[in-house]
């Protein structure tokens, strides 16, 4: 699971954005001054940042200077989310090693999740599945690369496939069985949700020709792990 570090002194948007980053499968780590942000990206090793400008004790100016200084924390990708947008402002942040610029008035939380996950390299994988299902298979394909999205009403699976554009969607058909082939042809059928690949957990013959892979309950264990990993393009 990712790890991004979050340093805002706004209450209110520091509660959003953990919400968000936290249900698109981030580890959340917080702080509300530029000081203590330093200490945690020292202390955490993040794997990304996510920083204002206007802050308490050290200004978003004062941490990129100590972050861009430092062989270790300059490697880490932090992107900046501020109100302060004048071209000199934006200019300095980059120069100072920012990977991008958002405006809190204008970008979404979801554009910057996006945003994130293509600077770092993430990728993004839906599984649809009943929350009892669900904890034994992300156990079985932990890596820090990977964030996840658990569905657990497979009605909503492609609504939340055509927003998240997952890299691909997993489908545990042992506890859907009697619509997953359906679900199946629904995400092929639909634009954004019909780019990523499939993969069926089913001893159901008929999911074959629909889902890019498939996997039987009985060879769950053995190849769920490098058959995801293949199919992401990978190393697990």
């Amino acid at each position: 699971m990712p790890r991004l570090l979050l340093i805002e002194d706004n209450e209110h948007i520091l509660r959003i954005y953990s919400e968000k980053f936290r249900h698109e499968g981030f580890e959340i780590i917080t702080a509300m001054d530029g000081e203590l942000g330093l200490e945690r990206a020292r202390d955490s090793s993040p794997d990304c940042i996510l920083l204002d400008v206007m802050l308490p004790k050290k200004s978003g100016f004062d941490v990129m200077q100590e972050l861009h200084a430092d062989p270790v924390l300059s490697k880490i990708p932090v992107c900046i989310l501020s109100n302060r947008a004048w071209p000199d402002d934006v200019n300095r942040l980059l120069t100072l090693g920012a990977r991008q610029f958002f405006s809190k008035g204008s970008a979404t939380p979801q554009q910057i999740v996006q945003e994130f996950a293509q600077i770092c390299g993430f990728k993004r994988v839906v599984m649809i599945a009943r929350q009892p299902a669900a904890p034994p298979l992300l156990a079985l394909l932990k890596h820090p690369q990977l964030l996840w999205t658990v569905v657990t009403i497979p009605s909503e699976a492609v609504g939340i496939v055509q927003r998240g554009a997952p890299n691909l969607v997993i489908v545990d058909a042992r506890i859907a069985a009697d619509n997953v082939v359906l679900i199946i042809q629904r995400l092929k059928s639909v634009a954004q949700a019909g780019t990523c690949r499939t993969l069926a957990i089913t001893n159901l013959a008929g999911v074959v020709n629909n889902a890019d892979c498939i996997i039987s309950e009985a060879q769950l264990e053995k190849e769920l792990r490098p058959t995801v990993f293949r199919l992401l393009g990978m190393v697990g």
